[in-house]
């Protein structure tokens, strides 16, 4: 039995980053507006506006809970009264229409959104381990486009929603869907891209355009179910790129399936105006390293003393990237300031902030980047912790720009920490690798939200376990090897076939491409 020899110098034949890159990439970014809009929205639907007592209003003969006089407000209702001389309230009343008016989610019930937002990620996890396994045994296309389907059809259901149980299970499988989404996009792409481009691939800053747009569609649309049906419509034509983004046909030459792999490279290097002379010498140029390269699982991760140092430190940056990540989101709603306005201020920093993490992927590496972006959140962190407990002016302006800080830090490691665990794990095990890490994210997803609700008890304690969490993940990033321009590993290797004990990057020009006259393969010992 053969394996290909090198699936880097085939990328680079037929073009590294030519048209047809540029093409599925551009579409892919796009598709995942569904996902972005799918996830944000929660920040949004779940927030608890101003309410109050019906029953007081009635009891004390007024006719308006709030009244105005000359553009001036003179007059307002006690807000948050569940009950009234040791009645518990009938009905409430309230001032914006949300998940929480719908369904009269305060009082007893005010636990109930964030619940939903944990159960969402609680989805997104079940998603990344199917995905992972899901990909690597049918592939990368066919589950991708799968999740699309169910952004569409259960965000279509989540406005039909008439409780908040049935509204709650619709969440569950959208966070499903994200999951299997975010798993194997990143495992298809790269596998079509050389070393210099992954960075742009996983880094690009759509996530935080994209919600930016939300934020403005969100102060415009307002109501709940209409954003609901709305994002199920965007979800459509995200279907449409099913016909023009091909399965990875990395996947098929480590499944040694080379003549559908043929079938995909001759139509890239079509694409992209490019010849491959020699593709069935460098398709069968090598043994195969490893003789049971059709059975992968989640044990593979820790096969090698290096896998296991790799799998259990990369878990350390996954668990931060989701704590942060969420518990700054959903914290967006107790900020000082409108929160639409919070919202895009807090997406538009990703723009800037993605855009020079992929200069710095490429200057100072992944790990490097990784490590500064820390540093960031454990300065905002702990100087909110700190701020949390005093009484100064201008304290919630102060809170707002450190929390800002910590968040463009985890924004940005996002890339780093995404663009890390790709290149680390092999092709046979790459969507297990990115699915087992990014479960391990959404359990510090899961704990985010619940850290908001603790913080309001104790002020400051979230930013502290936050700051913290980063300190730990800083030192932690010292095991991990450097992944700069180091070329995709396709098969582990054990010690008695090691071809290479370690990743070595591949000395590339400007453009990406391997000036050595023999290139190596890379392997994972």
């Amino acid at each position: 039995m053969t394996s290909p020899a090198n699936p880097d110098e085939i990328i680079e034949q037929f073009g590294g980053c030519g048209r047809f890159q540029i093409m599925i990439n551009v579409a892919s970014h796009a598709m995942k507006t569904v996902v972005c809009f799918s996830i944000m929205s929660m920040v949004i639907i779940s927030r608890t506006p101003p309410w109050w007592c019906n029953d007081e209003v009635a009891l004390n003969n007024m006719t308006s809970c709030v009244a105005f006089e000359n553009g001036t407000e003179i007059f307002r209702c006690p807000e948050k009264t569940c009950s009234i001389n040791g009645t518990k309230c009938s009905s409430f009343g309230y001032n914006k229409r949300t998940l929480v008016s719908e369904f009269n989610l305060v009082c007893d019930l005010d636990y109930i959104p964030s619940f939903i937002m944990s159960l969402q990620v609680a989805g997104t996890l079940v998603g990344n381990v199917m995905a992972g396994h899901v990909a690597e045994y049918i592939g990368r296309k066919k589950p991708f486009f799968f999740s699309v389907a169910i952004f569409v059809v259960f965000n279509l259901f989540g406005y039909f929603s008439t409780n908040w149980i049935m509204f709650t299970v619709v969440r569950v499988f959208i966070g499903l869907a994200a999951g299997v989404f975010m798993t194997s996009t990143y495992s298809l792409l790269c596998e079509f891209s050389s070393a210099k481009w992954r960075v742009w691939i996983i880094g690009f800053p759509s996530w935080p355009i994209e919600a930016c747009i939300f934020a403005l569609i969100a102060w415009l649309v307002q109501d709940w179910r209409h954003l609901q049906l709305l994002i199920a419509l965007v979800g459509i034509p995200c279907l449409l790129p099913w016909f023009i983004i091909p399965e990875s046909f990395r996947w098929y030459i480590a499944h040694d399936k080379l003549e559908q792999a043929k079938e995909i490279i001759h139509k890239v290097a079509a694409f992209n105006k490019r010849e491959i002379s020699n593709l069935t010498e460098l398709m069968t140029s090598q043994p195969t390293t490893d003789p049971d390269s059709k059975k992968y699982s989640l044990v593979d991760l820790f096969r090698t003393r290096k896998l296991t140092r790799i799998t259990l430190l990369s878990s350390m940056n996954w668990f931060a990237l989701g704590i942060v990540s969420y518990g700054i989101s959903f914290g967006i709603q107790s900020l000082s300031g409108n929160i639409y306005l919070n919202f895009f201020l807090f997406s538009i920093v990703g723009i800037p902030s993605k855009v020079i993490a992929l200069w710095l992927q490429n200057r100072i590496g992944r790990r490097g980047t990784t490590m500064l972006c820390h540093l960031l959140v454990i300065i905002g962190g702990f100087a909110v912790g700190i701020i949390e407990g005093m009484d100064i002016d201008n304290k919630g302006a102060m809170i707002n720009g450190f929390a800002q800080l910590a968040n463009i830090g985890i924004t940005t490691a996002w890339g780093s920490v995404q663009t890390m665990t790709i290149e680390l794990y092999p092709t046979v095990i790459r969507p297990i690798g990115f699915g087992t890490l990014s479960v391990v994210g959404r359990i510090g997803a899961i704990i985010g939200p619940q850290l908001v609700y603790v913080n309001l008890q104790k002020p400051g304690l979230m930013y502290y376990v936050l700051g913290g969490v980063s300190t730990i993940c800083l030192l932690g990033c010292l095991g991990l090897p450097e992944t700069k321009n180091a070329n995709l590993n396709d098969k582990i290797q054990t010690k008695s076939n090691i071809v290479s004990p370690e990743i070595k990057p591949q000395k590339l020009d400007t453009n990406g491409h391997n000036n050595e006259k023999k290139v190596v393969e890379n392997t994972i010992v």
